[in-house]
């Protein structure tokens, strides 16, 4: 397999995995269960649109404005880890609960889902700080423009996946036991806690080692 291939393949399960499209799915059945088809489709494609072209500003200039404010990817890796524990841990110690506590829009039948498209479908629900800290860390392990372009073909390549995700959320709701979806919630919390590990001892391995460089 050529070697463009497996990389563009691991960056998309990496992005794949941030997004988590079952936990995603859950949290939005709660919020936009009961949405017209017609709005359902609209909000979808503007949060995947919404979703590459923040994500394409943060692989292409994150380094840059890190670099400007004197922080170390090493840091925001560890950090991005520790966002995404902060995310990850309730919904596998609680599954459902931890998103129908943290949402108030249940009980409003008059959605306005042009309005949530922002907060909460794309922040923090489709991109979170663990998500960001992961495309500025690939963007600067991917030092070649082909490297970067790989990057950006993957952002791009989540649009779709974003949309059908929303997609099916809004059917979803109510079709699904309270049982199932609390299931799929816990799993994607376990997938998120894992990731956030990994995030979170990589970053810390590489600000020891850079200090460890730096005092000699």
């Amino acid at each position: 397999m050529e070697a463009w291939l497996v990389q563009f393949l691991l960056l998309y399960i990496t992005f794949l995995a941030m997004f988590s499209p079952p936990a995603t799915m859950t949290a939005a059945a709660i919020i936009l269960g009961g949405v017209p088809n017609s709005a359902l489709r609209r909000v979808a494609w503007k949060v995947s649109l919404e979703y590459v072209v923040v994500m394409l500003i943060v692989i292409w200039l994150g380094n840059y404005m890190l670099s400007a404010l004197g922080l170390s990817t090493h840091a925001l890796t560890a950090t991005g880890g520790a966002a995404l524990l902060f995310q990850g841990w309730p919904l596998m110690t609680r599954g459902t609960k931890a998103e129908q506590s943290n949402t108030i829009l249940n009980s409003d039948s008059s959605k306005n889902v042009d309005d949530l498209a922002v907060v909460p479908l794309l922040f923090p629900l489709s991109i979170g700080g663990g998500t960001i800290a992961v495309g500025i860390s690939s963007a600067a392990h991917s030092d070649t423009l082909q490297g970067m372009l790989i990057l950006s073909a993957v952002i791009l390549m989540m649009a779709p996946t974003i949309v059908l995700t929303f997609l099916v959320s809004g059917p979803l709701h109510g079709r699904l036991s309270t049982g199932a979806m609390d299931t799929l919630a816990r799993i994607s919390g376990i997938i998120l806690v894992t990731l956030s590990l990994q995030l979170l001892v990589s970053g810390i391995v590489g600000l020891v080692m850079s200090a460890i460089h730096t005092g000699r």
